[in-house]
């Protein structure tokens, strides 16, 4: 597997014929899953080369893995990233699917913290997009359901008016 590591990252691109052995690593996975109709509880071990020298992996490392797994099947390069890894505005963007300037109005407007270790280049902490990421999916599965609920006695024939109403508003 060819690797650019730093002390809180690790990158991995699948190499020739290991991509072949995580297929069937995730083939192995699935497998196992499918035959017992639930997911699996840590059952998984590492084992190294003596019998008694192996370690059970947890729910979450098992989920991990098999990610990373599914990932390299399909020739996709996989990142790993501490939480308290520093990124750019440009992927924070990426992360949250918002444009750049997005971004930098909420670090404007306090929604984001960030961090200029320079002169211009704000640094915002991974975890705190990852848990921003969390509250935009809640926000928008409220709003969908308080839609859902608002709209659920409306007529068909009422929609293209409703619409039309939506799009003078704007």
């Amino acid at each position: 597997m060819s690797e650019l590591q730093q002390p809180d990252q690790a990158f991995a691109s699948p190499a020739q014929g290991e991509r072949e052995n995580a297929a069937q690593v995730l083939s192995f996975l699935q497998a196992h899953e499918a035959r017992h109709g639930t997911p699996v509880s840590p059952g998984y071990f590492l084992s190294g080369a003596d019998e008694h020298d192996r370690i059970e992996l947890t729910e979450h490392m098992h989920q991990m893995l098999k990610g990373i797994a599914e990932a390299l099947s399909k020739g996709r390069s996989v990142s790993v990233l501490a939480r308290d890894h520093e990124i750019t505005t440009q992927q924070a963007a990426q992360i949250l699917g918002l444009s750049r300037p997005t971004v930098v109005r909420l670090i404007d407007e306090g929604e984001l913290e960030a961090s200029v270790p320079g002169k211009n280049r704000r640094k915002l902490k991974l975890a705190d997009v990852l848990s921003y990421r969390e509250q935009l999916h809640a926000r928008r599965s409220t709003f969908v359901e308080d839609s859902s609920a608002a709209y659920a006695d409306i007529d068909e024939n009422q929609i293209p008016d409703l619409l039309a109403q939506a799009r003078k508003s704007r």
